[in-house]
């Protein structure tokens, strides 16, 4: 059982990682900061912000964007035991936010 907690931190230690694996620390740090100054998004509110992260990577990067979001996309579902596949018109909010339904019903509920 993952807790809401568990599961932002680990999502943030995954796009950190993966960041850092893509770009390396240097970059990752330069991507920090554009979103910091550009958007406003402070890189611990990553994952409560997905939206503005994800909008934010795609005005630095790109059309690049979308195989960064694929490598922590994939990272992320693989942490957490499930197969990702892409789907036609889904961005990086929308996967984690199926990720967390799914983690959610696949928890086992508590009987009093």
């Amino acid at each position: 059982m993952i807790t809401e907690d568990e599961f932002r931190e680990s999502l943030m230690t995954t796009i950190d990682m993966q960041l850092k694996q893509v770009f390396g620390k240097t970059a990752t740090m330069i991507i920090y900061n554009y979103l910091q100054t550009a958007h406003s998004l402070q890189r611990e509110e990553i994952p409560e912000k997905l939206q503005v992260f994800t909008d934010g990577l795609n005005s630095f990067l790109s059309s690049g964007a979308m195989v960064v979001e694929k490598v922590i996309l994939e990272s992320v579902y693989c942490k957490f035991g499930h197969e990702f596949q892409t789907k036609e018109g889904y961005r990086l909010p929308d996967y984690i936010d199926e990720l967390k339904a799914e983690l959610k019903e696949s928890q086992p509920t508590s009987r009093k």
